[in-house]
């Protein structure tokens, strides 16, 4: 997937830009608050309907103007496409894909990965980080997971009401946990699946990134036990209905579900100590730019194309060898990334496309 031409006008402080990237690695260069993150911005909302930064709609108008306008040209395998994203004030967005209305979560609109850096954290954060990073690229690569999560969290949802009531009616709860149970061992499976391909792919990719031949491994981390190592559906479902009924009492006072994939986590290993507490902070760092980068190889191997990659002013948190590595990498990938920076005094040495924002427009 490559974009060929994207226009924006009116969005955040962008009163009209004309962009037409390289097919590699693209360098949007300027000064804090010139437009480098509106730009992705732009491409990303265009991709999944929100922004990766607070704010509704009305609040990306430019002063003073009545509506926005996305409209973006790109290529996925051998089609050509075109998105075009409408904000109006008082009409509401309007999204259309070749000319007509659709959903932006349709599978022919661009996909993305985001790496920006609180991404950096992803190692040392929290539990929650790494679940929302599991999910967002598998909604990105299966619309059935998109479904399977909201199923989940609206079940979710409903388990917990029926906790926090304290007078249980216990055939309602059984129906409900019932159905719990199989959403959440759905999601589990569909999760343990990813993680053993973006294993996989991490290995390749780790060895690019880091000179001081340590090793890398990812696994899925259960929140509850097991018994045996092998796991499918069933020994899934019997663990989860085990511990429900083991943490029936607690979950009653505590008005909360205590077990499921909503508590699970990732965990990440450098040479086979848990990065997140025997890692250095530098070492952490550059396990997460590993994760996104083999973010955009699973996906590749999944849906048999590249996502376009965005980056937002990472390299002034990494140190001068780790940005060289990084960019190399960029120069050379198969796929197209979009970075932003307020400087890079390379330039020249990195086969790129480099673009000057200055007050919301191309130089």
């Amino acid at each position: 997937m490559k974009i060929n031409e994207h226009r924006v006008r009116n969005f955040r402080n962008i009163r009209k830009i004309d962009l037409k990237p390289g097919p590699g690695l693209n360098i949007l260069i300027g000064d804090n608050a010139q437009g480098k993150t509106n730009l992705l911005e732009s491409i990303y909302i265009l991709s999944t309907g929100t922004s990766f930064r607070s704010g509704k709609d009305i609040n990306f108008l430019k002063f003073e103007e009545e509506s926005y306008l996305i409209n973006c040209k790109y290529s996925r395998q051998d089609r050509n496409l075109e998105a075009i994203l409408k904000y109006e004030r008082d009409g509401g967005k309007n999204f259309l894909i070749n000319g007509r209305k659709t959903k932006i979560s349709q599978d022919n609109n661009l996909r993305v990965v985001l790496f920006t850096p609180d991404d950096l954290y992803l190692i040392k954060g929290s539990p929650a980080k790494r679940r929302s990073y599991l999910d967002f690229v598998l909604k990105q690569v299966s619309s059935e997971y998109a479904i399977q999560s909201d199923d989940y969290n609206k079940i979710l949802l409903k388990r917990n009401l029926l906790l926090k009531n304290k007078t249980i009616n216990e055939k309602s709860f059984a129906v409900i946990n019932e159905i719990f149970i199989e959403n959440a061992v759905k999601l589990i499976i569909n999760r343990i699946n990813f993680v053993n391909i973006l294993n996989e792919v991490c290995q390749k990719v780790f060895p690019v990134l880091n000179d001081e031949g340590a090793t890398i491994k990812i696994k899925y981390a259960l929140s509850f036990p097991v018994s045996g190592h092998k796991i499918n559906h069933d020994i899934l479902r019997d663990a989860l209905s085990q511990q429900g009924e083991i943490k029936k009492e607690q979950e009653l006072i505590r008005c909360t579900t205590m077990t499921g994939p909503h508590l699970d986590d990732l965990n990440v290993y450098i040479n086979d100590k848990l990065a997140r507490i025997f890692a250095s902070q530098g070492q952490q760092r550059n396990l997460a730019v590993t994760l996104k980068l083999a973010e955009i190889y699973a996906f590749k191997q999944i849906k048999g194309f590249y996502p376009l990659f965005l980056l937002d002013e990472v390299l002034s948190e990494l140190d001068d060898n780790k940005k060289r590595m990084l960019l190399d990498s960029l120069s050379s990938a198969d796929f197209q990334s979009f970075l932003s920076s307020v400087g890079y005094d390379h330039t020249d040495e990195i086969k790129a496309r480099t673009f000057l924002l200055r007050n919301g427009c191309l130089v």
